[in-house]
């Protein structure tokens, strides 16, 4: 493991971005509650001069010292970045279980789908209601059960497409990690190679 600053003008190069190597993760600590950048010792980092990552040489060894941290420190959070950096989502982030419902996760998207079908069937109370008592006059039954149905249609609607963007993310972080260590085994290939002559 190895912290180094995000941004230091008197290095070369001075982004973090440009010294991770291929077969690298960047490990970004945070409040979990306030999003506030943390250090590898549990403070809040009052400047963003003093804000730091950890590099690590495989994502086994960063995933090992995330799940220490959060127990460590139950208020941190760990995002783990692949070599490209924060242009892509996080491959894993780590948090106590304390907050692991602040996470998006299949649990959380399958309980949206389910509140959403609840209030679609609730919904179609008020509409029978305001149809069996010929309620011509108060309208009141039938606009509280569209706002209703409308507001199931839109959960399960958001259920989905949690569900599909997490797959998409478990997806993209599985190609990208397969990109990487291909990229790492050529890389040792031709190291061994220049060494064997």
């Amino acid at each position: 493991m190895q912290e180094i600053l995000v941004y230091d003008p008197k290095r070369v190069p001075s982004e973090w971005a440009a010294l991770i190597r291929p077969a690298q993760y960047a490990v970004f600590l945070s409040d979990v509650q306030s999003a506030a950048p943390m250090s590898s010792d549990g403070a809040v980092v009052s400047s963003t001069s003093k804000y730091s990552c950890l590099l690590f040489d495989s994502l086994p060894e960063a995933e090992a010292y995330c799940r220490e941290a959060v127990q460590k420190f139950r208020c941190m959070k760990c995002d783990v970045f692949d070599s490209a950096g924060c242009v892509n989502p996080p491959v894993a982030v780590f948090v106590n279980q304390k907050f692991a419902h602040t996470l998006d996760n299949e649990a959380v998207a399958t309980r949206l789908i389910r509140w959403g079908l609840a209030a679609v069937a609730v919904s179609v109370v008020p509409i029978l209601y305001a149809w069996r008592t010929g309620g011509s006059e108060d309208w009141g039954p039938i606009v509280l059960g569209i706002v209703v149905l409308f507001a199931g249609l839109r959960l399960v609607q958001w259920g989905y497409s949690l569900k599909e963007e997490i797959g998409h993310q478990q997806k993209q972080a599985a190609q990208r990690l397969e990109q990487s260590v291909a990229t790492e085994t050529v890389a040792t290939q031709n190291l061994t190679n220049r060494e064997g002559k």
